[in-house]
Protein backbone atom coordinates (compact mmCIF):
# COMPACT_ATOMS: atom_id res chain seq x y z
CA UNK A 1 0.00 0.00 0.00
CA UNK A 2 3.05 2.56 0.55
CA UNK A 3 4.14 2.35 -2.88
CA UNK A 4 1.01 3.39 -3.94
CA UNK A 5 1.89 7.41 -3.85
CA UNK A 6 4.84 6.77 -5.59
CA UNK A 7 3.02 4.79 -8.28
CA UNK A 8 0.43 7.46 -9.24
CA UNK A 9 3.69 10.57 -9.25
CA UNK A 10 5.11 7.87 -11.89
CA UNK A 11 2.00 7.37 -14.07
CA UNK A 12 1.02 11.30 -13.80
CA UNK A 13 4.48 11.46 -14.65
CA UNK A 14 4.04 9.02 -18.11
CA UNK A 15 1.15 11.32 -18.81
CA UNK A 16 2.80 14.63 -19.30
CA UNK A 17 5.60 13.32 -20.80
CA UNK A 18 5.16 10.59 -22.90
CA UNK A 19 4.88 10.86 -26.58
CA UNK A 20 1.35 11.90 -28.19
CA UNK A 21 0.35 12.16 -24.30
CA UNK A 22 -3.31 13.81 -24.36
CA UNK A 23 -1.22 17.11 -22.87
CA UNK A 24 1.05 17.25 -25.61
CA UNK A 25 -0.90 19.60 -27.76
CA UNK A 26 -2.92 22.19 -25.11
CA UNK A 27 -4.32 24.15 -28.38
CA UNK A 28 -5.96 21.79 -29.85
CA UNK A 29 -9.42 22.57 -28.41
CA UNK A 30 -9.18 25.84 -29.31
CA UNK A 31 -8.08 25.24 -32.65
CA UNK A 32 -11.75 23.02 -33.51
CA UNK A 33 -13.24 25.98 -31.96
CA UNK A 34 -11.60 28.27 -34.49
CA UNK A 35 -12.10 26.03 -37.47
CA UNK A 36 -15.77 25.43 -35.94
CA UNK A 37 -16.37 29.53 -36.00
CA UNK A 38 -14.89 29.92 -39.94
CA UNK A 39 -17.40 27.54 -40.97
CA UNK A 40 -19.82 29.06 -38.82
CA UNK A 41 -18.85 32.63 -40.72
CA UNK A 42 -19.14 31.02 -44.37
CA UNK A 43 -22.17 30.02 -43.64
CA UNK A 44 -23.32 33.47 -42.52
CA UNK A 45 -21.98 34.75 -46.18
CA UNK A 46 -24.20 31.93 -47.62
CA UNK A 47 -27.43 31.97 -46.31
CA UNK A 48 -27.22 36.15 -46.83
CA UNK A 49 -26.33 35.24 -50.19
CA UNK A 50 -29.23 32.59 -50.37
CA UNK A 51 -31.87 35.67 -49.78
CA UNK A 52 -33.98 36.96 -52.89
CA UNK A 53 -33.06 40.47 -52.97
CA UNK A 54 -30.45 40.73 -50.44
CA UNK A 55 -27.12 39.21 -51.97
CA UNK A 56 -24.19 40.86 -52.46
CA UNK A 57 -23.63 41.46 -56.46
CA UNK A 58 -21.24 38.99 -58.24
CA UNK A 59 -19.68 42.36 -59.45
CA UNK A 60 -18.81 43.94 -56.27
CA UNK A 61 -17.32 40.39 -55.23
CA UNK A 62 -15.57 40.55 -58.59
CA UNK A 63 -13.87 43.99 -57.97
CA UNK A 64 -13.77 43.77 -53.81
CA UNK A 65 -10.05 43.83 -52.92
CA UNK A 66 -11.05 43.36 -49.02
CA UNK A 67 -13.54 41.48 -47.11
CA UNK A 68 -14.65 41.28 -43.53
CA UNK A 69 -17.33 39.30 -41.83
CA UNK A 70 -18.37 40.21 -38.29
CA UNK A 71 -20.64 38.38 -36.13
CA UNK A 72 -21.84 40.43 -33.18
CA UNK A 73 -24.26 40.00 -30.22
CA UNK A 74 -25.55 41.96 -27.31
CA UNK A 75 -23.18 42.82 -24.59
CA UNK A 76 -24.67 44.33 -21.63
CA UNK A 77 -25.84 48.33 -23.34
CA UNK A 78 -24.72 48.32 -26.27
CA UNK A 79 -23.16 45.92 -29.04
CA UNK A 80 -19.44 43.76 -28.78
CA UNK A 81 -17.67 41.65 -31.22
CA UNK A 82 -18.69 38.22 -30.48
CA UNK A 83 -14.98 36.57 -29.41
CA UNK A 84 -13.01 34.87 -32.56
CA UNK A 85 -15.98 35.11 -34.70
CA UNK A 86 -14.29 37.81 -36.80
CA UNK A 87 -12.60 36.82 -40.40
CA UNK A 88 -10.73 38.63 -43.22
CA UNK A 89 -9.57 37.98 -46.80
CA UNK A 90 -7.87 39.93 -49.35
CA UNK A 91 -7.24 38.77 -52.61
CA UNK A 92 -4.79 37.66 -54.16
CA UNK A 93 -2.32 38.46 -57.19
CA UNK A 94 -4.51 35.90 -59.47
CA UNK A 95 -7.82 37.49 -58.28
CA UNK A 96 -8.66 34.51 -56.01
CA UNK A 97 -9.53 35.09 -52.45
CA UNK A 98 -6.95 34.24 -49.42
CA UNK A 99 -6.48 32.27 -46.09
CA UNK A 100 -9.06 34.33 -43.72
CA UNK A 101 -7.30 35.59 -40.74
CA UNK A 102 -8.88 36.48 -37.31
CA UNK A 103 -9.75 40.10 -36.66
CA UNK A 104 -11.87 41.74 -34.38
CA UNK A 105 -13.19 45.59 -34.32
CA UNK A 106 -12.26 48.13 -31.66
CA UNK A 107 -14.17 49.28 -28.58
CA UNK A 108 -15.19 52.26 -31.00
CA UNK A 109 -16.37 50.88 -33.71
CA UNK A 110 -19.54 49.60 -32.95
CA UNK A 111 -21.54 52.56 -34.07
CA UNK A 112 -25.26 52.94 -34.65
CA UNK A 113 -25.70 49.21 -34.11
CA UNK A 114 -27.26 49.69 -30.12
CA UNK A 115 -30.41 48.15 -29.72
CA UNK A 116 -29.74 44.78 -32.37
CA UNK A 117 -29.55 41.31 -30.23
CA UNK A 118 -27.20 39.84 -33.11
CA UNK A 119 -25.74 41.41 -36.22
CA UNK A 120 -24.00 39.89 -38.79
CA UNK A 121 -22.03 42.76 -41.02
CA UNK A 122 -20.09 42.11 -44.44
CA UNK A 123 -17.67 44.99 -45.40
CA UNK A 124 -16.12 44.59 -48.41
CA UNK A 125 -12.70 46.85 -48.69
CA UNK A 126 -12.95 48.26 -52.31
CA UNK A 127 -10.16 50.07 -53.07
CA UNK A 128 -6.54 50.07 -52.11
CA UNK A 129 -6.65 52.79 -49.43
CA UNK A 130 -9.18 50.83 -47.55
CA UNK A 131 -6.88 47.75 -47.59
CA UNK A 132 -4.37 49.79 -45.42
CA UNK A 133 -7.17 48.90 -42.54
CA UNK A 134 -6.01 45.72 -42.56
CA UNK A 135 -2.56 46.00 -42.78
CA UNK A 136 0.28 45.91 -39.96
CA UNK A 137 -2.63 44.43 -38.52
CA UNK A 138 -4.80 47.15 -37.96
CA UNK A 139 -2.55 49.06 -35.78
CA UNK A 140 -3.64 51.83 -36.77
CA UNK A 141 -0.17 53.30 -37.95
CA UNK A 142 -1.13 54.61 -40.86
CA UNK A 143 -3.02 57.81 -41.20
CA UNK A 144 -6.33 57.06 -42.60
CA UNK A 145 -9.60 57.78 -42.79
CA UNK A 146 -12.15 56.12 -45.30
CA UNK A 147 -16.41 56.47 -45.12
CA UNK A 148 -18.38 53.35 -45.36
CA UNK A 149 -21.62 53.16 -47.66
CA UNK A 150 -24.36 50.86 -48.04
CA UNK A 151 -23.92 48.01 -50.72
CA UNK A 152 -25.92 47.59 -53.59
CA UNK A 153 -27.71 44.24 -53.48
CA UNK A 154 -28.69 41.81 -56.23
CA UNK A 155 -32.02 42.86 -56.92
CA UNK A 156 -32.23 42.50 -60.61
CA UNK A 157 -31.26 45.90 -61.29
CA UNK A 158 -28.05 47.55 -62.99
CA UNK A 159 -25.12 47.99 -60.72
CA UNK A 160 -24.03 51.33 -60.55
CA UNK A 161 -20.56 52.07 -61.68
CA UNK A 162 -19.89 54.53 -58.85
CA UNK A 163 -20.77 52.14 -56.38
CA UNK A 164 -17.48 50.19 -57.05
CA UNK A 165 -15.33 53.10 -56.23
CA UNK A 166 -16.22 53.32 -52.79
CA UNK A 167 -13.72 52.92 -50.19
CA UNK A 168 -15.88 50.60 -47.89
CA UNK A 169 -19.42 48.63 -49.42
CA UNK A 170 -21.47 47.62 -46.01
CA UNK A 171 -23.76 44.93 -45.92
CA UNK A 172 -25.67 44.34 -42.61
CA UNK A 173 -28.55 42.42 -40.91
CA UNK A 174 -28.77 45.90 -38.75
CA UNK A 175 -29.98 49.07 -41.13
CA UNK A 176 -27.88 51.93 -40.36
CA UNK A 177 -24.71 49.24 -39.02
CA UNK A 178 -21.50 51.30 -39.89
CA UNK A 179 -23.29 53.02 -43.09
CA UNK A 180 -21.66 56.76 -43.42
CA UNK A 181 -19.21 56.10 -40.59
CA UNK A 182 -15.89 57.16 -40.97
CA UNK A 183 -13.47 54.00 -40.48
CA UNK A 184 -10.33 55.14 -38.99
CA UNK A 185 -7.50 53.50 -39.20
CA UNK A 186 -7.39 50.73 -36.08
CA UNK A 187 -10.85 50.54 -36.46
CA UNK A 188 -10.06 46.30 -37.56
CA UNK A 189 -7.49 45.06 -35.39
CA UNK A 190 -5.75 41.87 -35.71
CA UNK A 191 -7.37 38.97 -32.86
CA UNK A 192 -3.69 38.20 -32.20
CA UNK A 193 -4.25 35.38 -29.66
CA UNK A 194 -6.52 33.36 -31.96
CA UNK A 195 -3.89 33.64 -35.11
CA UNK A 196 -1.24 32.58 -33.15
CA UNK A 197 -3.22 29.73 -31.75
CA UNK A 198 -4.33 28.95 -34.82
CA UNK A 199 -1.46 29.95 -37.72
CA UNK A 200 0.97 30.07 -35.20
CA UNK A 201 1.77 33.50 -36.97
CA UNK A 202 0.34 37.20 -37.27
CA UNK A 203 -2.47 38.92 -39.33
CA UNK A 204 0.31 40.53 -41.75
CA UNK A 205 1.87 37.25 -42.71
CA UNK A 206 -1.98 35.68 -43.05
CA UNK A 207 -3.50 38.25 -45.32
CA UNK A 208 -0.79 39.47 -47.37
CA UNK A 209 2.60 37.00 -47.61
CA UNK A 210 0.82 34.52 -49.70
CA UNK A 211 2.53 31.66 -47.75
CA UNK A 212 0.17 31.09 -44.86
CA UNK A 213 -2.05 27.93 -46.24
CA UNK A 214 -5.85 27.80 -44.94
CA UNK A 215 -7.52 24.90 -42.95
CA UNK A 216 -10.03 22.79 -44.39
CA UNK A 217 -12.58 25.56 -42.98
CA UNK A 218 -10.66 28.27 -44.81
CA UNK A 219 -10.47 26.21 -48.28
CA UNK A 220 -14.28 26.07 -47.94
CA UNK A 221 -14.39 29.64 -47.10
CA UNK A 222 -11.98 30.73 -50.05
CA UNK A 223 -14.38 28.40 -52.57
CA UNK A 224 -17.42 30.43 -51.49
CA UNK A 225 -16.26 33.90 -51.70
CA UNK A 226 -14.48 32.64 -55.07
CA UNK A 227 -18.03 31.33 -56.83
CA UNK A 228 -19.80 34.25 -55.46
CA UNK A 229 -17.63 36.32 -58.07
CA UNK A 230 -19.28 34.55 -60.55
CA UNK A 231 -21.31 36.21 -62.95
CA UNK A 232 -25.43 35.46 -61.89
CA UNK A 233 -24.31 32.38 -59.46
CA UNK A 234 -26.66 34.13 -56.74
CA UNK A 235 -28.90 35.83 -58.92
CA UNK A 236 -32.07 35.20 -57.97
Amino acid sequence: MKALPSLRLFLITVMLTAPGAAFANPFKKSQGELESRINENRLRFEQRQQRRGEAIPWRVMSAARGIVIMHQVKAGLGIGAECGTGLASVKRADGTWGTPGFVSLSKGSYGLQIGANEVVTIMLLMTDESLKLLQGGGSGNVGLSVEAVAGPLDAGGDLDSNSLQKPILVYSDAKGAFIGAAFQAGAIVEAKRKNDTFYRTNLDQILFSGQVQPSQAGVALIKTLNEAAVERLYTQ
